[in-house]
């Protein structure tokens, strides 16, 4: 039995009755006790009273899977059984720290009701837990109280949103809806591959004169060629500490997530393999390349367990496992970012070794704290060594990339509401200009 704060109230109000009656005239202590003893007669039987678990269904309705930036509900019921009287029910729920706590606000299940519903918003990727339920009523008098608490251990996935990073890239680059509809698009390009003859125009390239079926046709045709298929491609994601820090809401690895999201559907739409690497101290997830639309989902659960660990990253250790993991040449998108020049010095080292036989592309957020820092008003002693610490780190990112270029690589360096658009722009250049 569990007392309510009506009860609380009631015995507390005892305290005054008492202070009263005895300044009028020394009766109080037993109209008190009479008081007390009629509350605790009350309280039995408004426990009595009150249904029991065992007189009550309780039923928890999880979603499949919840997406960043989308809310989901918890449906929670209450059945009552063997003819057991209405009374509301009040629901409370646990999480970990994927959603917003904000969902462990109690609601109430009014008692006509057979059910109720909990919003549960998601604040990063992994695996919501939901370890469990308390159910809690009064009885009639609301004196009493009865709990029941179910070890449910909910477990939902939160995946990363798709939808939203796709019209994020249509909106910054004008990608075509093809592109991410259920109709494959040609990839008209400088490719290698015969799509199809047209009419010669002039502007066009005389070396692309088909002139046997122009003699047939009489009149000039030109074959059109379209950008070569079944490429690999590996979307290389470092998962060390770096990339906890948060940008527009989401962290730094969330928002490249978003990237290789749309990425790898636009590629398998378009015919090429993808593949997963994850990396820190050590190699998180490989996930080979796969190709058709089926691979899709098998990525995104693959994404959306990736998480930031407090690790520093090993490159020599990450580069050398996905070299060895390759088997042909392959695009290598990877999603990193550094913070001083040691660890920078180590990166360009292997990514210039794996650039020798594939195509790398080094993706950096850029960072806007730095940014701001040394553009900032230089006002006081503190405010011009940090403008001199913040300009010395953006000279070594801007010689970073410098070096990288020189080695091959690729390099993009995108502020974060860009960065779906920046990499999916990068990735149709490359593939209609068969570079891989």
């Amino acid at each position: 039995m569990r007392p309510t704060l009506r009860t609380f109230w009631l015995v507390l109000l005892a305290v005054p009755m008492a202070l009263l009656l005895l300044a009028l005239g020394g009766i109080g202590p037993g109209l008190v006790l009479y008081y007390l003893l009629l509350l605790g007669f009350l309280l039995l039987l408004d426990w009595m009273a009150c249904p029991t678990a065992s007189r009550l269904r309780f039923t928890i309705e999880e979603p499949p899977q919840i997406f960043i930036g989308d809310e989901a509900v918890l449906k929670v019921g209450v059945e009552r059984l063997n003819g057991a009287p209405m009374t509301a029910v009040e629901v409370a729920v646990e999480v970990n720290d994927k959603l917003d706590q904000k969902a462990q606000e109690a609601i109430t299940i009014a008692p006509g009701a057979e059910s109720g519903t909990i919003d549960i918003t998601p604040r990063s990727r992994g695996i919501a837990r939901i370890p469990r339920v308390w159910f809690r009523w009064a009885g009639p008098l609301g004196l009493a109280r009865r709990q029941f608490v179910s070890e449910t251990d909910l477990k939902i996935p939160v995946l990363p949103n798709f939808q939203r990073a796709a019209r994020s890239a249509q909106q910054l680059v004008g990608a075509s809806a093809d592109e991410f509809g259920p109709r494959p698009h040609p990839r008209q390009g400088d490719g290698s591959e015969f799509s199809s003859l047209r009419e010669y125009v002039a502007g066009m390239d005389p070396r692309t004169v088909d002139w046997k079926r122009s003699a047939r046709y009489r009149g000039l045709l030109a074959k059109e060629y379209e950008a070569e298929r079944n490429h690999q491609i590996i979307l290389a994601f470092d998962t060390g500490h770096l990339m906890a820090e948060r940008l527009g809401g989401l962290t730094r690895l969330d928002h490249m997530i978003n990237a290789g999201l749309v990425l790898a559907h636009a590629a398998l739409k378009g015919g090429d393999k993808v593949g997963l690497f994850g990396f820190d101290s050590q190699v998180r997830s490989l996930v080979r390349p796969l190709g058709g639309m089926t691979s899709f989902t098998h990525l995104q659960h693959h994404m959306a367990a990736l998480e930031c660990s407090g690790d520093e990253t090993n490159y020599t250790l990450a580069m050398t496992r996905l070299a060895g993991s390759l088997t042909r040449r392959t695009l290598v998108i990877l999603f990193t970012d550094f913070a001083d020049s040691i660890t920078a010095e180590l990166m360009r080292e292997n990514l210039g070794v794996l650039a020798v036989q594939h195509l790398v592309v080094f993706v950096a957020l850029k960072d806007p704290y730095l940014i701001e820092q040394a553009e900032k008003p230089l006002e006081t002693v503190r405010n011009i060594s940090e403008a001199a610490t913040a300009s010395e780190l953006l000279k070594e990112r801007r010689l970073l990339f410098s070096r990288l270029r020189r080695q091959g690589v690729l390099c993009l360096e995108p502020a974060h509401g860009h960065l779906v658009g920046e990499v999916f722009h990068q990735y149709r250049t490359i593939i209609n200009q068969e570079l891989i």
